[in-house]
């Protein structure tokens, strides 16, 4: 594919030195793909993001780049590729300088599933293996100040791993550094991509969240932990059990969602159970496990409806940006286009169980973030 200078862009790893890189990202790709930069990029690195079913193409040409290429490629496997929450894709990063990677922890570290027993003849042994999953995080830091936690896909169908998660250096990296842990399978890594050069935009944050707080001036004025006791002097939950949005839906797969404003800043969290009809906890809300609350913390809440929590991303594709997306939860089978597709000059993935932007959730059904270049 030719490729004009004007679509690379261009990272710098300091302030001196400068290095441009290609996006693109490929719906359906063909089995027998095989995965190279454009010719006017002599790339030294790469990062691929492939859904289960294109992971042995991410994985045979990063072999290839790293034993022929010499190359630095970094490989995840993620639940979907962007535009739109493709099943069936794989999205690329080239770059001309190397990534700096750190923070990985082995996936056996993570994974204590045992092999099953071996039947002596006598004692009946069960083949039963209860379905398992583990938390699987690539930490990828995007321009000078931006973390983007992702959640990895469970990929024991394709590689017969929990989660796919390796790279590989080349040898004068691999000296350099001194690491050891080149082609082992990572639950975790950190992969910090150099400085681009112009900047990206500021991200852009996307939701479906309905308001439930408009004008409301919500403040804690009793909690435990991730548990809000009262809201203004009144039962916590008494403000979501006297909503008219929110109760007219009757719904259980409403998803309500609070913004949690701090004097560190603004986190948001899902409100997983609540008092009366929001569950046995009478006149209680509890947020996500997570949240660390403070009396005098400030709150707004929001809902995702039903048909917003289960709608397919259905926008137009739009390129020259890296995008992350939480990817709805599959209700139909949908058939991947036969043919092969291109996007170039777009990155990213999406993520059943969300993602993290410099330690904010970025959690419920349809959100996405992109920064544009």
């Amino acid at each position: 594919m030719n490729t004009t200078l004007g679509a690379l862009r261009r990272f710098g790893t300091s302030h001196t030195s400068q290095a441009a890189f290609f996006a693109r990202t490929r719906v359906t790709p063909n089995l027998n793909t095989t995965l190279s930069p454009p010719q006017n990029l002599n790339a030294k690195s790469a990062l691929f993001l492939a859904t289960p079913s294109s992971l042995p193409i991410a994985i045979e040409n990063a072999i290839s780049l790293h034993q022929i290429a010499k190359m630095q490629v970094v490989v995840a496997g993620v639940d979907s590729v962007v535009p739109n929450g493709v099943r069936s894709g794989l999205s690329e990063l080239w770059l001309d300088e190397y990534m700096d990677i750190s923070g990985l922890v082995h996936l056996q570290q993570k994974d204590h599933t045992h092999p099953p027993r071996e039947s002596d003849g006598v004692h009946v042994v069960s083949a039963r293996e209860n379905w398992k999953t583990i938390d699987a995080v690539l930490r990828l830091g995007v321009g000078s100040n931006e973390i983007v936690d992702l959640s990895l896909a469970n990929t024991a169908f394709s590689t017969n791993t929990l989660a796919t998660l390796f790279y590989f250096q080349p040898k004068e990296l691999q000296e350099k550094t001194g690491d050891k842990n080149m082609g082992e399978t990572l639950c975790e890594l950190t992969v910090k991509l150099p400085q681009l050069e112009p900047a990206l935009s500021s991200p852009q944050s996307i939701d479906r969240w309905t308001p439930l707080s408009e004008g409301d001036n919500l403040e804690i004025t009793q909690c435990t932990g991730n548990l809000v006791k009262k809201i203004n002097n009144v039962p916590a939950a008494k403000f979501l059990e006297n909503n008219d949005a929110l109760m007219s839906l009757k719904s259980k797969d409403t998803k309500v969602y609070v913004k949690v404003h701090q004097k560190s800043g603004v986190k948001k969290y899902e409100v997983i159970a609540g008092g009366g009809g929001w569950g046995v906890k009478a006149d209680l809300l509890a947020i996500s496990p997570e949240a660390k609350l403070k009396k005098g913390d400030k709150l707004e809440f929001f809902m995702v409806t039903p048909e917003d929590r289960f709608l397919d991303f259905k926008t137009a594709v739009v390129s020259n940006q890296i995008l992350f997306e939480c990817t709805p939860e599959a209700t139909l089978y949908e058939e991947a286009p036969k043919a092969e597709q291109l996007v170039d000059n777009l990155f990213g993935c999406g993520c059943e169980h969300g993602f993290l932007h410099n330690g904010v959730n970025c959690k419920s059904p349809g959100e996405a973030l992109s920064f544009k270049f």
